[in-house]
């Protein structure tokens, strides 16, 4: 690995002509092509060369057709977890999946019954609700409290809902988005021990988990010794990598009974595998040049996230949510009227498209997300925008 590679994280990329859904779909939702995207939550940072050169290498072969699910790639995983998050992993217990809403919504599928529910800790990323009632199962939504700035779990609430005989799933974003928190390891044993005393199983979503700022650490559910026999953890290079439209996931699953579940869900839904590109980036990037990669790209997404935060701080009645992990700021907009006139405001003054808060359930009415994962030089002019809007 050459230690030597700086990356460029300052320098803006077009993305004009590679179907970004951010820039693609902004006149569907906001109503003006060329309002400025800092919503869909992949980055406008490059992905490393060496991942490029991979799938570049793999393009001059021209053949492209049925892959086997080869070794190459689990132990990649393996090594990348145990490397970057200090948990041990058998590969027996990995499976492949072409993005982590799909493996959430086969665990929905498998994990209940229609009708049966599924407790999410809302606000939350917006598919945990889709995922659940898409496939006829009912959301158990529990809020989140803030104390100190930052989301805590009600645990009183949450004993509640999976106590609830009609209770089968509980869906985790771990680190938390849109709040980016980490939750505690105190957090998750409790958690884990109240799902496994009422057979609850857990899904952890931990795409956002290498984005982590110090002096935090992201903690596995993996790591917590209760949740072993009823825990599902879904991952993808996705955000680390700006890969999302690789569709290169998988899922880590210690229990045999479970696995094999959960297998079976993925088999009658034909999504247990994940295209050429995605394996040959899965390889490639889960490697000890990713991890310095990362490194880079982590410092980079800390202190543009620092320096959001201290100009949304600007405004007066604003409330912001600094965050231990992902490249997303959650801002409480609510004391600037309805979120319908915040949204309008946003897209005709400030000419920036955020993520509503709605997405994220009932409980993110009023509050917007900000990405941060762009270009200082575009970054922070927007956010400056938005400051003198409301300001």
């Amino acid at each position: 690995m050459d230690k030597e590679v700086v990356y460029d994280f300052d320098t803006p990329v077009s993305r004009a002509g590679t179907f970004a859904e951010k820039y693609e779909a902004r006149e569907r939702f906001f109503g003006k092509a060329d309002v400025e995207p800092f919503w869909v939550a992949d980055m406008d940072l490059p992905s490393p060369g060496f991942l490029v050169d991979a799938l570049r290498e793999r393009l001059g072969h021209p053949m492209f057709g049925y892959t086997e699910q080869y070794g190459q790639v689990f132990d990649a995983i393996g090594w990348w977890m145990n490397d970057q998050h200090g948990v041990e992993v058998d590969r027996n217990w990995i499976s492949l999946s072409p993005s982590v809403v799909a493996s959430i919504s086969v665990a929905v599928q498998t994990m209940a019954e229609p009708g049966e529910s599924v407790v999410v800790l809302s606000p939350v990323y917006g598919p945990f609700f889709s995922c659940t009632t898409i496939n006829g199962r009912s959301v158990a939504d529990c809020r989140l409290t803030v104390g100190q700035g930052r989301f805590e779990i009600d645990f009183d609430a949450l004993e509640k809902h999976v106590s609830q005989p009609e209770t089968k799933m509980l869906i985790l974003c771990n680190p938390h988005n849109p709040g980016g928190r980490i939750w505690s390891r105190d957090e998750l044993e409790r958690l884990a021990r109240l799902c496994a005393d009422n057979d609850t199983v857990v899904l952890s979503d931990e795409i956002h988990c290498d984005i982590v700022y110090p002096p935090q650490h992201h903690v596995s559910m993996l790591g917590i010794d209760a949740a072993r026999e009823n825990l599902i953890v879904a991952h993808s290079i996705g955000k680390t990598f700006n890969a999302s439209g690789l569709q290169a996931s998988f899922t880590i699953i210690p229990d045999a009974r479970l696995r094999s579940r959960f297998r079976a869900g993925l088999d009658r839904s034909h999504a247990g595998d994940v295209n050429l590109l995605g394996k040959v980036a899965l390889a490639r990037a889960l490697s000890p040049e990713g991890a310095e990669y990362k490194r880079q790209l982590v410092a980079y997404l800390h202190e543009n996230t620092r320096q959001v935060c201290d100009r949304l701080r600007l405004l007066e009645g604003a409330e912001v949510m600094e965050p231990e992990a992902t490249f997303l700021v959650w801002c409480d907009f609510r004391k600037f009227g309805a979120w319908q006139e915040v949204f309008a405001r946003l897209v005709n003054e400030a000419n920036v498209a955020l993520s509503g808060g709605t997405f994220f359930g009932a409980a993110g009415e009023g509050w917007f997300r900000v990405n941060c994962a762009h270009p200082r030089s575009l970054l922070l002019p927007a956010v400056d925008r938005i400051v003198d809007a409301f300001g």
